[in-house]
């Protein structure tokens, strides 16, 4: 049964001070095959819901699919390792199902993630160029799910909520320059209330 989060805080504290503990246990700036890193990505989020039962039972089929974004930070404590923390906005999607009347879902939020990665050659002697890099990654998505149903004579029903549900995903990179890495990602929601909700992301960062 999913819950709404009453303290995402807590979780995003504990991340931070995982994160604070590893700077203090490693050098400032480290090499290309451990330390911290950010960026940021674009994506296409989509979302299907069959029954939008909490809209009234009012829309039996719907689907969209929408721009994202998302940035994020970690740190590697290895080239197969990092603790990661994403902002991600899966974006404002919007359907006109007939004059005036229009369904809008809008979902963003916060997701603490382990990331693991199998680069594929010597990272040390990988050139101006690669490797090439797979990757998986698990977590935990604290979002704010805001849905409505408009129509000409106001709003039939809304609601917005808070929940958090476990995301994965995986992909693969190349790395350029032993700094920049450049993703391509498959990523798989469980947000309340749909049936499909997936994204895919093109990302790229910086690694101190």
């Amino acid at each position: 049964m999913n819950t709404a989060v009453r303290h995402p805080v807590f979780t995003l504290a504990a991340l931070a001070t995982a994160v604070t503990l590893c700077f203090l246990s490693r050098p400032a700036w480290a090499d290309e095959t451990f330390g911290f890193y950010a960026g940021g990505g674009v994506g296409r989020y989509d979302i299907r819901i069959r029954n939008a039962t909490d809209l009234g039972n009012t829309i039996d089929d719907y689907r969209r699919d929408d721009t994202a974004y998302k940035l994020f930070a970690g740190w590697r404590f290895a080239p197969f390792v990092a603790l990661e923390g994403d902002y991600i906005n899966l974006g404002t999607n919007r359907d006109t199902i007939a004059p005036g009347t229009q369904l809008e879902n809008k979902i963003y939020g916060w997701a603490p993630q382990l990331v693991a990665t199998v680069p594929l050659g010597n990272v040390s002697d990988s050139g101006a160029v690669g490797p090439v890099e797979l990757f998986a990654d698990v977590g935990e998505y604290w979002y704010r799910y805001h849905r409505s149903y408009d129509t000409p004579l106001g709003s039939f029903a809304s609601a917005s909520d808070d929940f958090h549900h476990v995301i994965y995903g995986g992909g693969v990179g190349l790395v350029i320059a032993q700094r920049i890495p450049v993703r391509l990602e498959y990523q798989e929601y469980n947000i309340q209330n749909t049936n499909t909700s997936n994204a895919l992301w093109l990302t790229g960062a910086f690694r101190f």
